[in-house]
């Protein structure tokens, strides 16, 4: 809680700061195209929980779409609000390790993102690399984590599949939690007003759940008392061939679960401001000429 707190203190005085230090500022806006893959504690490396960037597998990635608005302030620094929806995807069938194969869980998360993103281009002075950004903020997700049984999706959060629901259980996990996006990218400008960006944005969460799965198994039995749905709780917490033995290891609740974005975002400048496209880059390096011309006007 004290790490949230300190984030979104400095984070706000940032932006804050940012926005007071430039005036000459313009407006864009951003719709974007790519694919997410999600790190937990399903499929991706031979290792049991997340791994972070390890944890990629190719099969896993899903589309992602989002649009997004970005005030500039004439300076280095942009700030934006932006939206993201994707449904990321976790599968122990991916993994070749013996026991992700035999626990035989997967999922698919529905996911609705929103923003607020501080953008700097540590190089806005040097063409050439003028138009690569690196990014940060923070934001609050809604996720939805599924598992089909039969052709039929069921959400997972609302059977407690570990035991959240059991007399002693810790209750449901919440659909709503804090994310912390950070990433880089890449502008290639395409006309006075427009560019098309490359982008690749992790996301830090405070979460283990959300491919539902963190702890240990329960007792079956104790699982089904304890649930409307007791076959199909007892199903989906335990798909492994054999059954698993109560109390052993389903997940690792000490590595929180992540996700990343990589997409094209196609980039609109409102009043076409952007002169040569670049509208990050309005105070070029003053060549030696423009140096003494300055010297001579505050010396006359």
């Amino acid at each position: 809680m004290r790490y949230r707190t300190c984030t979104i203190a400095f984070l706000v005085c940032t932006l804050s700061a940012a926005a007071q230090t430039y005036k000459n500022t313009s407006w864009s806006g951003n719709i974007y195209l790519g694919a997410s893959n999600m790190m937990g504690d399903l499929g991706g490396s031979n290792f049991i929980g997340s791994r972070g960037i390890f944890d990629y597998d190719f099969r896993s990635n899903r589309l992602a779409g989002g649009f997004g608005l970005n005030l500039h302030t004439g300076g280095s620094f942009s700030l934006g609000l932006n939206i993201l929806a994707t449904r990321l995807n976790g599968d122990d069938a991916f993994s070749t390790l013996a026991f992700q194969t035999e626990r035989n869980l997967s999922v698919r998360t529905d996911l609705v993102e929103a923003d607020l993103l501080m953008e700097y281009h540590p190089f806005s002075r040097s063409k050439g690399f003028n138009r690569f950004y690196i990014y940060s903020g923070i934001g609050g997700m809604y996720y939805q984590p599924k598992a089909e049984l039969d052709n039929e999706w069921y959400k997972l959060r609302e059977l407690g599949t570990e035991g959240q629901y059991l007399t002693d259980g810790v209750g449901p996990y919440s659909e709503l939690d804090i994310v912390i996006p950070y990433g880089l990218g890449y502008k290639f400008g395409l006309t006075r007003s427009t560019s098309l960006v490359l982008d690749l944005g992790i996301r830090k969460t405070f979460t283990d759940y959300l491919d539902d799965v963190s702890t240990v198994y329960v007792d079956p039995t104790e699982l089904q008392q304890s649930n409307s749905k007791p076959s199909l709780v007892a199903e989906l917490a335990d798909r492994s061939a054999r059954g698993m033995a109560t109390g052993s290891m389903r997940g690792n609740p000490n590595k929180k679960d992540s996700y990343h974005i990589l997409a094209i975002k196609f980039e609109y400048i409102f009043g076409g401001k952007s002169g040569n496209g670049c509208y990050y880059n309005r105070n070029p390096p003053k060549t030696r000429s423009t140096r003494i011309n300055q010297r001579k006007m505050f010396t006359r």
